[in-house]
């Protein structure tokens, strides 16, 4: 078996390497729930025979540890799977249409003066990053006027409070004693050797936020503002929106609060924010089209909510947490991909090796 490191872009090198072979069908599974999660059609593309939510409810259930050496949090939901599903764009928000308007509408009113005499930030909640809305659900086209909203029509902000309720979660690494634990739960144990010292299921899941934080930050040049974190989340909920309401009221800006959270809709309005609230699919087809540049973000997302996937018969597994993962890893947004054929892995190389010279002269 071979393996290599590879960025979520790069990605794109291996699924092509599947599209131009004879397999049309590749078979996406959790090994160490030995299920499969979904068949990706390569050629329509589209995801058929997405688990369902009761069938993947009972393996999980069967793999519950019953004592105290590894808690049930760090086994994967299906709750993990939809999220998944969500931020590579398979699914859409319930209310996208409303969404796609109403931030046309406010493009429109931030470049008319008179329609609105303030700038306009636009600031998130939590959730918001966590569903990497910004970078993976941008630009949207509103269907009835057929205009299109991009990232970067706005400017952002962003609450201290926010980003400290993300960078509390990445405070769990496993134990010897977890690993141990999890080895007598999990199938194919003998890959749960990767884990040692890595972070938790939440940990692993925060730092796809912190990723897409930093996306805030660097790419859409967010403004980072002052907040004090409370205990409680819904006690801090409201600092996070009165920190922006204190913020904009200082500045003489005005503020639209993107959030999932209906509560938060409410904390929005009771500081004077302007507010929209994503409401979240309710249920996950069967099987349905995905975007052919979506697929990449979903295995990635995948790998490192779930810590491996595995592409069953094309004989790759893929990890999103390994032994020796440094922080540089996650910043950049690396897998390690373990292949069992020789000849895809010296193909999949000498096609990265082309792709890094291309770019490395670009940025030259």
């Amino acid at each position: 078996m071979s393996d290599l490191i590879l960025s979520r872009r790069e990605l794109q090198v291996l699924t092509n390497c599947i599209y131009s072979s004879d397999r049309r069908y590749v078979q996406v599974s959790y090994p160490f729930y030995d299920l499969e999660l979904f068949t990706l059609d390569m050629q329509k593309p589209e995801l058929t025979h997405i688990v369902r939510p009761d069938e993947f409810d009972r393996v999980r259930l069967q793999r519950k540890p019953t004592e105290r050496g590894v808690s049930a949090d760090e086994l994967p939901s299906y709750s993990d799977l939809k999220d998944c599903l969500l931020s590579s764009n398979f699914l859409d928000y319930r209310n996208e249409g409303e969404i796609a308007s109403k931030l046309v509408e406010l493009k429109e009113e931030s470049m008319n003066p008179n329609r609105r005499p303030r700038p306009v930030f636009v600031a998130v909640d939590t959730n918001i990053l966590y569903f990497k809305f910004l970078s993976r659900h941008l630009p949207m086209k509103d269907e009835t006027s057929g205009k299109i909203v991009d990232g970067n029509d706005f400017r952002y902000v962003l609450s201290e409070i926010v980003q400290l309720e993300i960078d509390s979660r990445i405070v769990h690494k496993y134990s010897r004693e977890e690993i141990s634990a999890l080895s007598g739960l999990f199938a194919h144990n003998e890959l749960i050797g990767e884990l040692k010292n890595g972070s938790s299921r939440r940990g692993r899941i925060a730092k796809l936020a912190f990723n897409e934080m930093n996306y805030l930050m660097t790419e859409l040049r967010g403004l980072r503002i002052k907040g004090t974190p409370t205990k409680g989340k819904e006690r801090n909920d409201i600092e996070i929106a009165q920190s922006y309401k204190y913020w904009a009221r200082n500045a003489d800006y005005d503020v639209f609060l993107l959030t999932a959270d209906e509560d938060m809709v409410s904390h929005a309005l009771a500081s004077e924010l302007m507010t929209m609230q994503l409401e979240l699919p309710y249920d996950v087809p069967s099987h349905g089209r995905i975007d052919p540049w979506a697929i990449t973000d979903l295995l990635y997302d995948l790998a490192v909510t779930f810590g491996v996937i595995s592409l069953d018969n094309e004989g790759t597994l893929l990890f999103g947490e390994w032994a020796g993962k440094t922080s540089g890893d996650y910043s950049r947004e690396n897998l390690k991909a373990v292949l069992t054929n020789s000849e895809k892995h010296a193909s999949i190389s000498r096609q990265l090796d082309v792709c890094r010279k291309i770019l490395s002269q670009h940025l030259e």
